[in-house]
């Protein structure tokens, strides 16, 4: 019987959606709207705690999953820098 998802398989995931939760408030900054990012240090803190459970083998197997959220969580500052100096310069204008 089975206890629910392995521990990569709960960490994969939660990487995967991280990224695109991420990616979506990207978008939103992009398109001139606020976003809410309170959320995100505490869900980087779960998924950081969860990968350091993981056995060395598959903490290497989630490792292009964790890169990618890092990538999405520098485009995502980057656009909110860009939207912090350019207030009026909204794309949807």
């Amino acid at each position: 019987m089975s206890e629910g998802p392995e521990p990569f398989e709960t960490v994969s995931a939660l990487a995967g959606d991280l990224t695109k939760l991420v990616e979506f408030n990207r978008y939103l900054v992009d398109t001139g709207r606020a976003v809410d990012l309170t959320w995100l240090n505490g869900q980087v803190g779960l998924l950081c705690a969860k990968s350091l459970d993981l056995p060395p083998d598959e903490g290497r197997r989630v490792r292009p999953r964790l890169i990618a959220l890092s990538g999405s969580i520098e485009a995502l500052s980057r656009a909110l820098q860009k939207a912090a100096r350019w207030p009026s310069a909204s794309p949807q204008s």
